[in-house]
């Protein structure tokens, strides 16, 4: 009983910590492309991947920002690796669409701030 404890404490963090680097992302690139298009290509995002990661069709995206509480309690019951996997396609489909909107401008502002925490991530998932 104590692993399924300790594997949802651990999905809870993984979720936070990717919950608030995508809030970072939208803070940055809203300022830089506006918040209707970033909505569009969160939209875009969720729907190429929301099939193999259903848990991110639950993250609430508006041209005011983002709403994770439904995405959040979605990973709870979820393997902390699956949790991990999901939210890396994620940011892998939203670079791609940066890269083509900007030519890598966005991507490579991004990169230093998003790398440190999917390291984060994937320590958490290791570490189990």
């Amino acid at each position: 009983m104590k692993e399924g404890r300790e594997e949802k404490f651990v999905s809870d963090l993984i979720s936070d910590l990717y919950a608030n680097l995508l809030r970072e992302i939208w803070e940055n690139v809203s300022a830089l492309i506006g918040e209707a298009i970033l909505a569009l290509l969160f939209r875009q995002a969720i729907g190429k991947i929301g099939e193999k990661y259903p848990f991110l069709n639950a993250l609430k995206v508006s041209e005011e920002g983002l709403a994770a509480e439904e995405m959040k309690r979605a990973c709870r019951n979820l393997p902390p690796a699956e949790i991990h996997r999901g939210f890396q396609s994620l940011i892998n489909q939203l670079s791609h669409f940066f890269s083509m909107l900007t030519g890598g401008v966005i991507t490579k502002e991004l990169l230093p701030k998003v790398l440190p925490k999917v390291r984060e991530a994937e320590r958490m998932v290791l570490k189990r």
